[in-house]
């Protein structure tokens, strides 16, 4: 609804996002949840405002239950908590100060979480919550902001609530050819125990000429928490990095774009300075005068970095390698019948047999401006990886800390993705898409993380903690714009996806039990909507 000529008032009650495009998962290995694509149209569309501060990962909202899993835990069924209703606003005044005002209410929602070890089943209440966020984004010379934004998430009852608050600004000179961008962030998070924490950033880059540079910083303390409404891996760290690049601002006689650019990122552990991260990345991207893409790029870790997030457990670490890597990437330009994909890459450990390399190749062919098809293929390969897989109280004694185990093991990952897209007419079109995925981790043999961070053998531990996971989801739809602004969708859809210790690498055989599965479902779906002009329907009143 347009409120006036500035403001857009967008509202859902008890929607239905069952047409949604399905999440592309994937075998998480790393001690982090993996982070989804947002695809619901209400959250795409006009949010831009709410983009500032990186604060709002919509997908937390109607997503799957907060509670963190135990190791060897799962959700019985995929539970997601229904969106009861939802509605923002958002536009910008004559003298440039943008509002965003998004809130949210999901409904109480049982869940029942399964432990694949001992086969047990716990039941678990994801309470009926509140999701705000407020944005105020003042303009001022044309090409200068400063953001207030403010996120919120009140849970009933004895649940936890968070709240963030965060001062963004984003200065250039008048001629655009200084930056100095930054925030400043503030959570708090009201639990069993109160959690205050701060995260902040500054950086300054030249933005004008062929020469351009950038430096910068960022500390995050250690109880700095925007998971309710938000995302964050990391915490408890301080970081410089800076940049460097050339580029050509006009056409030559052999590119339409061509630029070069050198990455350096350092971070530390705040408490123990502690190098964590050591990266150093040279990349060179160009498009010749027939349009194609092509680039390359190199990828160190020059010096051993200390890692707090793979152990999974307070104060302890992991020694990570040196390491050095490439790849190059050709994509052909799209404005022909036939295009082509290709990204190959390679890196090499400062360790023995330890490796990685895959590629991925992509053609696509358009038939006509009807009909045109895209095919994907992924592989990649980790030789001798080193993650963790358990945790265990070997001596059964609660004040020594637990032998945390980790697994030489080799990680080979396949995809496959198909799209298609047919149109009757302007009006009409059919769609499909088609994804599979399989990936595993073959554990050679076991290893103790010592209390200085290096590995040692560890020939005592036997128990199968090989992971395989395997996913395969089909979408075909056929989409009318029979008004403007109104459609009829038709939709079938089936997906199925495992979880297994034992792998089974027959490649054929994996696709057959995947598609054969009892597990597989179906699912056919009819979608209207109307657009009604309210504006209209008033002035017949």
């Amino acid at each position: 609804y347009g409120i006036n000529d500035a403001f857009t008032l967008d509202m859902i009650l008890i929607p239905d996002f069952g047409q949604t495009k399905y999440d592309d998962q994937i075998l998480n290995l790393g001690p982090f949840e993996q982070q989804f694509n947002e695809n619901r149209p209400f959250f795409t569309e006009g949010t831009d405002l709410f983009s500032k501060g990186n604060l709002v990962y919509s997908r937390r909202i109607g997503g799957v239950p907060t509670y963190k899993l135990n190791e060897n835990e799962s959700f019985a069924e995929t539970p997601n908590v229904s969106l009861i209703n939802a509605f923002k606003i958002s536009g910008r005044t004559k003298d440039g100060l943008g509002v965003g005002i998004l809130n949210a209410v999901t409904e109480k929602t049982p869940t029942s979480i399964y432990n694949r070890e001992t086969g047990k089943i716990r039941n678990e209440i994801e309470p009926l919550a509140n999701y705000n966020v407020l944005v105020l984004d003042q303009r001022f010379r044309k090409n200068s902001s400063v953001a207030f934004v403010n996120t919120n998430v009140t849970r009933n009852g004895s649940f936890r609530d968070g709240n963030v608050t965060a001062l963004v600004w984003d200065l250039n000179t008048k001629k655009n050819t200084y930056n100095l961008a930054g925030d400043f962030k503030y959570s708090y998070v009201n639990s069993i125990e109160a959690k205050k924490g701060i995260n902040s950033q500054l950086n300054f880059s030249e933005t004008s000429g062929k020469f351009r540079y950038g430096v910068g910083a960022d500390i995050t303390t250690k109880d700095f928490d925007n998971n309710d409404l938000g995302i964050n891996f990391e915490t408890n760290y301080y970081s410089i990095y800076g940049n460097s690049s050339y580029r050509i601002l006009n056409p030559t006689k052999y590119f339409n774009s061509f630029n070069a650019r050198i990455n350096a990122y350092s971070q530390f552990q705040k408490e123990t300075g502690k190098i964590q991260s050591n990266t150093i990345n040279i990349q060179i991207n160009s498009n010749d005068k027939k349009n194609h893409y092509f680039g390359l790029g190199m990828d160190a870790n020059p010096i051993e970095t200390y890692d707090y997030y793979e152990p999974r457990a307070t104060n302890r670490f992991v020694i990570r390698p040196t390491k050095i890597g490439g790849f190059i990437y050709i994509s052909t330009n799209y404005n022909n019948p036939f295009a082509i994909n290709f990204n190959p890459s390679y890196a090499v450990f400062d360790e023995a047999g330890r490796n990685s390399y895959g590629f991925s190749v992509g053609p696509r062919y358009r038939f006509s401006d009807k009909l045109s098809l895209n095919y994907n293929f992924n592989f990649f390969r980790q030789n001798n990886n080193k993650g963790y897989i358990d945790s265990i109280n070997d001596d059964m004694n609660a004040a020594t800390p637990n032998t945390i185990v980790f697994a030489n093991r080799n990680v080979i990952t396949y995809s496959n993705t198909l799209s298609g897209k047919y149109a009757l007419n302007s009006q009409m079109t059919f769609n499909i898409a088609l994804r599979h995925y399989w990936s595993y981790a073959e554990n050679k043999n076991a290893l103790s993380l010592e209390q200085n961070g290096r590995l040692a053998d560890f020939t005592g531990y036997t128990a199968n903690k090989n992971s395989s996971f395997y996913s395969w989801n089909a979408d075909l739809s056929y989409t009318w714009w029979f008004a403007p602004g109104s459609q009829v969708s038709v939709l079938y859809r089936n997906n199925a996806g495992a979880f297994e210790r034992n792998i089974n690498k027959e490649f054929t055989n994996n696709v057959t039990n995947l598609l054969t599965n009892e597990a597989l479902n179906h699912i056919f779906s009819i979608s209207v909507r109307y657009f009604i002009d309210y504006n209209e329907v008033k002035n017949k009143f």
